[in-house]
């Protein structure tokens, strides 16, 4: 593992054991921002397979950084703008979310996210683990401000 995935994995540990302490989603009782905050992937999944790429782009912050799966870092309006863009033949997403923890200000969620396109007439998917960090806008929107994501483990 290079060394910037491997900081990369112990930031996202780092955070995932900051924000633990906060309100947890469990029992019969969601709160309402864990629900926002699931209706907001489904969202990225319905632009996602629309091919919207940029509308994808616009549910993270503009000061937003994402980690992917080799330890890169893709940080600012502009960068998150062209990661997203280049993504060639779009066909389905998927984010199953495993956990959403935290405030109505700010918060966090863990699952796993299985990402298809299509290359050369062959369907592709990619199946990640991922880290987000979610942080509320002035205009109350829930926007992306981490996104870290590695690969998933064989089963």
């Amino acid at each position: 593992m290079s060394t910037s995935a491997s900081a990369a994995k112990r930031g996202a540990a780092g955070l995932v054991a900051l924000l633990a302490s906060c309100t947890a989603v469990g029992g019969g009782d969601v709160p309402g921002y864990a629900r926002e905050i699931v209706a907001r992937n489904r969202h990225l999944e319905q632009q996602f397979r629309a091919g919207n790429l940029l509308g994808v782009a616009d549910v993270y912050t503009d000061d937003a950084v994402l980690l992917d799966a080799r330890g890169e870092r893709t940080s600012g309006r502009e960068e998150i703008d062209a990661y997203w863009s280049a993504i060639e033949s779009p066909v389905d997403w998927h984010l199953a979310v495993s956990t959403v923890r935290g405030s109505d200000a700010l918060a966090y969620e863990t699952g796993v996210s299985s990402l298809t396109t299509r290359r050369d007439g062959v369907l592709h998917t990619s199946v990640n683990q991922f880290l987000v960090l979610w942080r509320r806008d002035a205009a109350g929107e829930w926007r992306i401000a981490l996104d870290a994501y590695w690969p998933a483990p064989a089963d």
